[in-house]
């Protein structure tokens, strides 16, 4: 169940965030069965999220810090949120939810 509810807020924040940010091996990111099919791209989102809007790297940052905490740290750092208080008041509604639900249900990667 919990990872179930995990894989569902880890999609939704894979479409929120933008594909092009994931190694999408499902055929699509609905028909993705397990999380590892949609792995962040490190190189891409290293690449590219100085471009992002504050939220948006936000988001990612995030989203990345589940897959790996350091390095996730490090992008969080990078855009200039250093905490979760910092994060939460950037975030719309929408993405401060898919991050509440993926901190309820992370089942670690």
């Amino acid at each position: 169940m919990r990872e179930r509810r995990f894989l569902e807020a880890w999609k939704q924040g894979v479409l929120i965030a933008g594909e092009s940010y994931f190694n999408i091996t499902a055929p699509s990111v609905a028909e993705a069965t397990d999380k590892n099919q949609l792995r962040p791209d490190w190189n891409h989102i290293d690449a590219h999220i100085g471009y992002l809007s504050r939220g948006e790297a936000a988001f990612l940052a995030a989203l990345y810090s589940f897959f790996n905490s350091v390095d996730g740290q490090r992008l969080l750092e990078g855009v200039d949120f250093p905490n979760i208080c910092d994060l939460a008041s950037k975030l719309d509604p929408d993405r401060a939810e898919v991050i509440a639900e993926l901190l309820m249900t992370y089942p670690g990667w």
